[in-house]
């Protein structure tokens, strides 16, 4: 929208919504007229919409499905999450450093207000160098990370968005990769008829379904030259691999694994299991098992037996026996006349879950089996026996799991269950209870399909703990919240508000209708640090009437959480519409506003410490829809359908005054705007208005639709977006002053990548007020599907640790890749002898074989206590070691 549209009001016409269409046209329009102040304004504003604020999402349930991987010794987690890699440090839960993609553009000609950002699909150990991390994403590129010094090492472009990704160290220079389909040359031919398929294949459990190639493609990078002369690329540009090979044609991949011997690569479809022999990897998948009454979800080796196991739609998980020994070929090669050399392929069968079977792993000894789905619940199968034991309420439907081997420090095995609210528990072998949590912000419940879907009017609480600076949004139940810091890119305190049924449903046709928090709010912290919050919970069914809390807690200085300090049932008779307090420190009043036409002021009472109804106000049986107090909480203002009134806390609330507001359509927001407070702006669905509450005349008008509106404190200063259909793929952030009426206030405007329902102002990193200037600005938006995404200034460093070089262990000078690979006092010193490098380690060798009496004196002890990556190569080693044993002889 052009800043011609915000004025200073004449004469008003009547308003009315422009479409999307028509403000295009208005753009253009403004763009074409003659060189004039005006126009400079307008192509000021036109430019910099093009240049859209940094944003950040904070939570993306597509990447929890990526399983967590440990380092070697299992110091550090890598946890997939949205565009980055975060690696955790598995002792204490805090996060160390974040390999993250950089947004990109879909086409040369797309503006910096539609980059895109990739989401991880695939994380695993380079199977050639455990000091390396392979990425992949739904951009088509892998990328080879030196997660130690946190330094991006290649990328190699595949071409289409990676579905699924396996390795295994004794195949050390082979990536088995599920592609999506559409997008490479050989695929063109067979994606429409791939896509039909899919859509056949296609389950409750397991969601949206893409048809997939899978290659083998190396990790090494193709050779570019540059008119015959080869170059060495950036690690940044995009290179083809060296090798790249396809194994079969697009299909439905439902997950890709290699087993623990390296010999064959399986495929799992929905109803088949693909085996390919690695020694005869150009023919690709040369064995297929029809599996016709079961949808199958995942698979898992056995690591020492030659077996694995499957998990499908129904619940069931089935072991397969004799299906990985290497068929007989006839002489002539011909694989049609290849017959088994062991017996048929047999099954058993285990049953317990009552969704689909999400994630299966064996442990390390192969004795247990793991399992876990939509129920929360992980299972332990002890084999031999056929004995059971769980580990119930987990938080969230699991997705992966990933099992832990114990270390020095910690002798216990762990398993590392991957939840689909993007959060990772550990569990104890030994106690089977969650040991820790590593927890960023928590996916919303739009990751669970046991529950019903929530109306598109549902409000999502959003707010901002004044004490914290924490974001307060909902948790993966509806019915908690989470207290998430940006800056730490952690969970700083999850609340249950209101105890609920955390079972999920058996029938997933008649999903759980949970309660939901739809209000927060939060007072000023007095002098000691204490403060409120009110909440507002509510739950609804066809055949029952609809339940509607109103709660409020009380924090005090010294306490970690809430505590319950009052609860009223049925606060009003309808909906809530808004729920804030008053300005106050020492002695808050709480403003709630509900559809059955009440206006509401609650106060506590010190002599039964609780809250009580003050005033219960009622203004023509109009609804009211919004409400904000005054600066100094003398008074408060409501929007109704057609009007804003004015109230006076004397007399327990004296009605002050009625603006009309007919022309703005209905009112969705009202603020005391001015510094002073003494300017009141009502938003509507046609427009917004604001008067001067001394002279009661209006000041300034608008006809742009604000979807959201965040004020800070003391400053006369707006941050609003305008509303956007949820088909549009961006809107316009506002920044604006409408307490003045000169042509320095009209406002600047930047482009958002997504349509914004709530919006909130969050604090600057040098102040503990929210900086509304454009090279400042820092938001949290939610969009219209709840999914909450920082914007601005805080997408820079909210959640977003850059990548860097590991800390040093805690204990003397050792290294993190002493503690990976063995500590080594050679490596130490000639890493401390810089620019002595090879020759030094020679030296160092020397000097400790004088007086070695045999070859597995202390020379052999050296080297076979020294990591073979640190030596130097054998023939700098060469003539110290054979001279040495001559003069022995």
């Amino acid at each position: 929208m052009s800043t011609a549209a915000l004025a200073s009001p004449a004469a008003r016409p009547p308003r009315q919504r422009l479409n999307k269409l028509e403000r295009q046209v208005l753009r253009s329009t403004l763009a074409d007229k003659a060189k004039g102040p005006a126009d400079v304004d307008a192509d000021r504003d036109a430019a910099a919409h093009e240049h859209a604020l940094a944003w950040l999402p904070l939570a993306d349930t597509a990447a929890a499905t990526c399983p967590v991987v440990f380092t070697p010794d299992g110091s550090y987690a890598f946890i997939a999450s949205g565009p980055a890699v975060k690696i955790y440090s598995v002792a204490t839960t805090q996060l160390m450093s974040t390999l993250s993609i950089r947004p990109f553009a879909s086409s040369p000609s797309t503006s910096s207000a539609s980059l895109r950002r990739a989401t991880v699909s695939a994380v695993l150990l380079s199977p050639s160098n455990s000091r390396q991390l392979v990425v992949g994403s739904t951009d088509g590129k892998v990328r080879l990370w030196d997660y130690l010094e946190g330094r991006l090492l290649r990328t190699l472009d595949l071409g289409s968005p990676i579905v699924h990704a396996a390795a295994n160290a004794n195949l050390p220079d082979q990536l088995f990769v599920a592609l999506a389909s559409g997008t490479a040359p050989e695929d063109q031919a067979k994606v429409g008829k791939a896509r039909k398929g899919a859509r056949k294949e296609q389950d409750a459990a397991t969601g949206e379904d893409v048809p997939a190639g899978v290659y083998v493609v190396s990790l090494r990078a193709a050779k570019v030259t540059v008119d015959g002369v080869v170059v060495a690329a950036e690690p940044e540009t995009p290179v083809q691999p060296a090798r790249r090979l396809r194994l079969a044609t697009p299909r439905v991949v439902r997950a890709l694994a290699v087993s623990p011997d390296g010999s064959a690569l399986v495929s799992l479809n929905p109803h088949a299991i693909n085996v390919c022999r690695i020694k005869e990897i150009n023919r690709g998948f040369t064995q297929s098992i029809p599996t016709e009454d079961e949808s199958l979800t995942t698979v898992a080796f056995h690591p020492t037996e030659n077996y694995f196991a499957t998990g499908n739609s129904k619940g069931q998980i089935r072991l397969w026996y004799n299906v990985l020994d290497t068929p007989a070929v006839d002489a002539d090669g011909d694989a049609s006349l290849a017959v088994p050399a062991a017996p048929a392929p047999s099954t058993s069968l285990l049953h317990w879950h009552a969704h689909a079977v999400s994630s299966l792993a064996f442990t390390p000894n192969g004795a247990y089996l793991l399992s876990g789905g939509q129920e929360a619940v992980l299972v332990l199968w002890q084999l031999h026996t056929g004995h059971q034991e769980y580990v119930p309420r987990l938080g969230a439907p699991i997705v992966t799991l990933t099992v832990l081997d114990g270390t020095a420090e910690n002798a216990e095995q762990q398993v590392a269950a991957r939840l689909t609210d993007g959060s990772v528990v550990f569990v104890g072998s030994q106690r089977l209870r969650i040991a820790k949590t590593i927890s960023g912000l928590k996916a919303g419940t739009t990751s669970r399909t046991a529950f019903a879907p929530a109306c598109a009017d549902t409000p999502i609480p959003l707010a901002l703990d004044p004490s914290t600076s924490s974001l307060v949004l909902p948790a993966g139940h509806p019915s908690s919240l989470q207290f998430y810091s940006p800056s730490e890119d952690a969970q700083v305190l999850e609340l249950e508000v209101s105890p609920s049924n955390r079972v999920t449903s058996a029938n997933l046709d008649r999903p759980v209708e949970p309660t939901r928090v739809e209000r927060v709010a939060f007072s000023r912290p007095d002098k000691a640090g204490e403060y409120w919050m009110a909440t507002v919970d509510s739950w609804s069914s066809d055949w029952f009437a609809p339940v509607r809390q109103l709660k409020v807690w009380r924090k005090k200085a010294d306490s970690a959480s809430f505590v319950l300090s009052t609860r009223i049932d049925r606060p009003h008779d309808s909906p809530i519409t808004s729920l804030t307090f008053s300005p106050s420190t020492s002695s808050p009043l709480l403003l709630t506003t509900s559809t059955d036409g009440r206006i509401k002021v609650w106060s506590f009472a010190a002599s039964d410490a609780s809250w009580r109804c003050r005033a219960s106000l009622l203004h023509r049986n109009s609804a009211p829809v919004a409400s904000a107090w005054s600066h100094d909480g003398s008074m408060f203002a409501v929007a109704h359908l057609r009007t804003v009134t004015l109230w006076s806390l004397a007399k327990t609330g004296e009605l002050m005054h009625a603006f009309p507001a007919t022309s703005i359509g209905r009112p969705k927001h009202v603020e005391f705007v001015d510094a002073e407070g003494t300017k009141l702006l009502v938003a509507g669905r046609s427009g917004s208005l604001c008067w001067d509450l001394l002279t009661l005349e209006e000041t300034f008008s608008s006809s742009v639709d604000f979807a959201t509106i965040s004020h800070a404190p003391g400053s006369s200063t707006l941050v609003a977006t305008e509303d956007a259909s949820t088909s549009d793929s961006s809107a316009l952030l506002y920044v604006l002053d409408p307490s003045s009426s000169s042509s320095a206030s009209l406002p600047s405007t930047r482009a958002l990548p997504f349509a914004a329902r709530q919006a909130l102002l969050l604090p600057s990193a040098t102040s503990s007020t929210p900086a509304t200037s454009l090279d400042s600005l820092s938001l949290a938006v939610s969009d219209p599907s709840g999914s909450v995404s920082l914007v601005g200034a805080a997408a820079s460093t909210g959640g977003n640790i850059a990548p860097s070089r590991l800390p040093t262990a805690s204990q003397g000078t050792t290294r993190l890749f002493d503690e990976i690979f063995g500590a080594d006092d050679l490596a130490a010193t000639s890493a401390a002898a810089k620019g002595k490098g090879k020759s030094r380690a020679v030296e160092l060798l020397a000097s400790s074989a004088a007086g070695a009496t045999a070859l597995d004196g202390s020379v052999g002890s050296v080297l076979l206590e020294t990591p073979a990556h640190t030596l130097p190569p054998v023939r700098l080693l060469w003539r110290e070691l054979i001279g040495r044993r001559d003069d022995r002889r």
